[in-house]
C-alpha cells in the first residue's frame, strides 16, 4: 500500500501517470500475489518489523496468509526457495487485503492506474483470479487485467483442471509466451512451418479480444536476454542448473 522511498513519493507517481498520459502511455502495476519476501512487514522473519508477522507471531493478523508445516521454521514456499513464503489466496483475509473495497487492488486503481499485471497467473486459484477481475473491472471496463501464462493459456490445465483464463469474466490477455518462443526458434535455424503453426494456433484458438492486447516480447525479466539465447543454447530449465 505503499511506494518504496526509493522509488519516490506518492506524488512522484501521481506525476508519473499525468506525464504518460499527456503522451497517450497509460501505467499498469505488475501484483505478485502467490508469495510474500520473508523479509516483509507481513512475514518478517528477521523482525525487521519487531516482534511481530506471521513467523514469530502465532496470533499474528497475517497468520492465516501462509501455509506452515511446523510453526515457525517449516512453511512452504515458492518453487520452495525459503525467502518467498507462499500465500494461501483463498484466505479471508488474504483476499480482503488484496481485492476487498480498500484493499491494494482498487487503492492504486483510484490513484490512476489503469490496470494490473498478475505474476504467475497460472498458479492462481480461480477464486482468486475471479476476485481480482471483480475488484478490477471495479474500478471501470476500461480498466486492464494481463496474466503471466506461459502456454496457450485457452488450453492450459493446472491444479488439475483446465483453466478459464480467456473464456470471459477472467483475464482480459496474457503475455504471449509461445510467439515469443516460436520466432526465437526460427530465428536460430528453426523451421519457418513451425512459427507460421504456432501463429495460427494463437490466431485460432485465442479471442479476438485478448488476441488485440496480447503482450507480445521476445524476452522477459523472466527469461535469459535475446542477445544470449541467440548467441548461445537455450539457458538451463530447472532451478539447480540455473543455481550453478
Amino acid at each position: 500500500m505503499k511506494i518504496d522511498p526509493l522509488l519516490g513519493t506518492e506524488k512522484d507517481f501521481e506525476n508519473l501517470i499525468k506525464s504518460a498520459k499527456k503522451k497517450g502511455i497509460s501505467i499498469i502495476l505488475d501484483g505478485v500475489f502467490s508469495h510474500t519476501g520473508d523479509d516483509s512487514v507481513y512475514f518478517n522473519r528477521y523482525r525487521r518489523y519487531g516482534d511481530g508477522g506471521a513467523y514469530n507471531n502465532f496470533d499474528s493478523p497475517y497468520h492465516s496468509w501462509y501455509k506452515f508445516n511446523r510453526f515457525p521454521d517449516s512453511y512452504c514456499a515458492w518453487w520452495g526457495v525459503p525467502s518467498l513464503p507462499e500465500t494461501i489466496e483463498e484466505d479471508s483475509s488474504f483476499n480482503e487485503f488484496i481485492n476487498g473495497e480498500n484493499g491494494v487492488i482498487r487503492h492504486w486503481l483510484k490513484k490512476g492506474v489503469m490496470g494490473w499485471r498478475l505474476d504467475v497467473a497460472d498458479e492462481l486459484p480461480d477464486c482468486f483470479l475471479d476476485n481480482i477481475r471483480n475488484a478490477v473491472k471495479a474500478g471501470g471496463e476500461d480498466k486492464f487485467l494481463l496474466g503471466e501464462v506461459w502456454e496457450d493459456a485457452t488450453n492450459k490445465i493446472s491444479y488439475g483442471v483446465r483453466r478459464r483464463f480467456l473464456r470471459g469474466k477472467q483475464l482480459d490477455s496474457v503475455m504471449n509466451y509461445p510467439f515469443a518462443n516460436a520466432i526465437i526458434d526460427f530465428v536460430k535455424g528453426g523451421n519457418s512451418r513451425d512459427l507460421i503453426d504456432t501463429v495460427l494456433d494463437i490466431l485460432e484458438n485465442y479471442p479476438t479480444p485478448a488476441i488485440k492486447v496480447l503482450m507480445n516480447h521476445i524476452g522477459t525479466h523472466d527469461t535469459a536476454r535475446i542477445i544470449t539465447r541467440l548467441a548461445t543454447d537455450d539457458s538451463p530449465s530447472d532451478r539447480a542448473a540455473q543455481a550453478s
